[in-house]
């Protein structure tokens, strides 16, 4: 799924069929074993323009696929993988690790894992960046596949700055240096990759050239921003002037600024230095033996260990082209770089947990400086990494940020009828209630009401509506729907009588 649709076994390529039936089987797949309801499915692979018999013409897709799993299985000689009719809705049951998508998820979250040796996560997110072959569900139509696209251009991102900081602490600054030069030419305003690859020619005995590249790069922002480089780079400059360059802590986090990421381009692999080797990944769960969908892990269909690999990281249209472009400080800060206070280090808060609070709370920092635009971006950044953290453990990430994401609902102009206490519940059960799917779409679009409106009010008004399934992912949440239960909402409330969703939002 990192990339066009595939869905391999014992070592051949099957054809996936049209593009709406590869969109039902991506739409099984993000939920692995887990039930998809038939009201989603549509959703996902239509939009708002469903076929006149959806149900009919799903069915029909399903049987397709249905034969496609068995003619899989019959070339690994395998038990058939199965799609099963539940009362919640469709399972695929499969294990998710034999699918690129949650296989990339497992690897980036161990490379983020601080409990690991450096060694063991710079090993991981090799190997987790080896299964992207381009965009995700590339030349899937609909805003579903939109959604999950973004998603994953930023963990891609996320990852690849990740390793990097990882090479360096480890002292290989030579896998850093042939790996980011044609991706900051590609993106000649991303900070982040000018940062790195400073550090690693000074590491290299290259000061001077660093040295270039700063002014290069300050050059251009002046030119293309009319801005100075951000507060990290300079401090970098300076150190590199002076020989004094810091060791990276490992306890450093790095928050990247997104925008929508450009379309990609036809590309091919190109090798760059081994970084590092690693063992088979696990075998198939239950006895199960499927072909692996896209990402290329391809012996794990067989039950055949995958044979060590190298980084081979793309370069150019390959890597940056599914990357997510960085946007800089006069944009909205670039990236920031947060450290731990050593002497208030709690365990009992993750990183990815510190930095989603930190990035909630920037975003509330730039609104109060009358900063609307970076105050929305900063909060695009922290509501998809709350999705995330609550998506990987939701008992324990969800309750440290529910009051952070109750607070950027108030600054949007959503209220509440419930104490807090009660709402805090709500949004951490993603699996139960729909409440944190509305709210990360409440915030990720960016509305600033007239008028607030309660959200329990909304979330009503959104299950009433007839014909649609109670969201339990921010990508299942229909816009129009939502926009529906937002005006209905504040009519009741203040009788607005307002007609277009448009007139409740502030100028």
């Amino acid at each position: 799924m990192l990339g066009e649709m595939e869905l391999r076994s014992a070592g051949q390529s099957l054809e996936v069929g049209t593009p709406r039936q590869q969109a039902v089987l991506a739409a099984l797949v993000v939920d692995a074993r887990r039930p998809v309801a038939i009201e989603t499915l549509i959703n996902r692979v239509w939009d708002h323009t469903p076929p006149a018999d959806p149900r009919a013409v799903l069915y029909s897709h399903l049987s397709r696929i249905r034969r496609l799993l068995t003619q899989a299985a019959t070339l690994a000689d395998g038990t058939a993988v199965r799609i099963e009719r539940r009362h919640a809705g469709y399972v695929l049951d499969v294990d998710p690790d034999l699918a690129d998508l949650h296989r990339f998820r497992r690897l980036a979250g161990q490379g983020d894992d601080r409990r690991l040796g450096d060694d063991v996560r710079a090993a991981a997110l090799a190997e987790a960046l080896l299964l992207w072959r381009g965009s995700p569900l590339a030349g899937l139509p609909g805003e579903w596949a939109a959604q999950v696209r973004d998603s994953w251009h930023q963990r891609r991102l996320d990852a690849v700055v990740q390793w990097a900081q990882i090479e360096l602490r480890l002292g290989r600054p030579t896998a850093v240096i042939n790996t980011l030069p044609d991706l900051a030419a590609e993106y000649p305003l991303v900070e982040p990759f000018e940062t790195l690859l400073m550090r690693a020619l000074h590491a290299t005995g290259r000061g001077a050239e660093a040295l270039d590249r700063y002014a290069a790069v300050r050059q251009r922002l002046a030119d293309k921003l009319g801005t100075d480089p951000g507060p990290e780079l300079r401090a970098l400059h300076q150190a590199v002037l002076h020989g004094e360059l810091p060791i990276p802590s490992r306890d450093s986090v790095t928050a990247v600024r997104t925008v929508t990421p450009p379309t990609p381009q036809p590309h091919s692999a190109v090798s760059t230095s081994a970084v590092a080797q690693y063992g088979p990944g696990p075998a198939p769960a239950d006895g199960d033996e499927l072909p692996t969908m896209s990402g290329r892990v391809n012996a794990v269909a067989t039950g055949t260990p995958p044979r060590p690999v190298r980084l081979r990281l793309p370069l150019r249209r390959t890597m940056l082209a599914a990357l997510v472009v960085v946007v800089l400080p006069a944009a909205i800060g670039s990236v920031h770089t947060f450290q731990r206070d050593k002497g208030n280090d709690s365990p009992s808060i993750s990183p990815s947990i510190e930095r989603a609070q930190v990035l909630f709370s920037t975003a509330q920092k730039f609104d109060q400086e009358g900063r609307p635009k970076d105050a929305q971006a900063t909060v695009v950044d922290a509501v998809r990494l709350y999705d995330e953290l609550i998506k990987l453990n939701p008992d324990q990430n969800a309750p440290p940020l529910a009051p952070a994401v109750i607070q950027a609902l108030g600054r949007a102009g959503v209220d509440f009828s419930v104490s807090e206490a009660v709402l805090r519940t709500w949004l951490v059960n993603p699996l139960y209630t729909p409440y944190p799917a509305i709210s990360q779409m409440l915030l990720l679009r960016g509305w600033q009401l007239e008028a607030p409106v309660y959200l329990d009010v909304i979330v009503s008004n959104y299950e009433h509506t007839p014909g649609i399934t109670s969201p339990r992912n921010v990508a299942d949440v229909r816009l129009d729907v939502l926009k529906a239960a937002v005006l209905e909402g504040s009519n009741t409330r203040y009788g607005t009588q307002a007609k277009d969703f448009e007139h409740l939002l502030k100028p």
